[in-house]
């Protein structure tokens, strides 16, 4: 049986504050995991491979990350396109780090818990598996 949505939620918030080693009220669903919770590098591979031990699953590799940025490439106007629609879904993201014009390396910033655990609901609803 697939957990309920607030189950993947709690232990998405879960396994971030102890991967990141932050304190659980820092750990929200609109927290950029570079911005607000450090993460670097290491750290992906690191959530990636506790969510797959977890919740018994295989994520391809950056498929998790890939969000509703996929297929954009370096398009400026199909990334600020999507960047829209991203910011009426995430109101409580804090935008005002993010460049009116960001590029594909600023990409990385707008990962957030919630969109791991958007991810993760799809997926484990045998939906399609692009998140945000």
């Amino acid at each position: 049986m697939n957990p309920s949505p607030s189950e993947i939620e709690s232990r998405v918030l879960s396994i971030v504050a102890d991967a990141l080693d932050q304190p659980a009220e820092r750990v929200t669903l609109d927290a950029s995991l570079v911005d607000d919770l450090g993460a670097e590098s290491i750290d992906f591979l690191d959530i990636v491979f506790r969510l797959e031990s977890d919740f018994g699953l295989k994520i391809p590799e950056e498929e998790i990350w890939q969000g509703s940025f996929d297929g954009v490439g370096d398009d400026p106007d199909a990334l600020a396109e999507r960047l829209a629609q991203l910011k009426v879904r995430r109101p409580g993201f804090r935008w005002d780090r993010v460049p009116d014009r960001p590029t594909r390396s600023d990409l990385p910033r707008l990962i957030t818990v919630g969109t791991v655990v958007e991810y993760l609901e799809k997926r484990l609803s045998g939906g399609a598996a692009s998140p945000e």
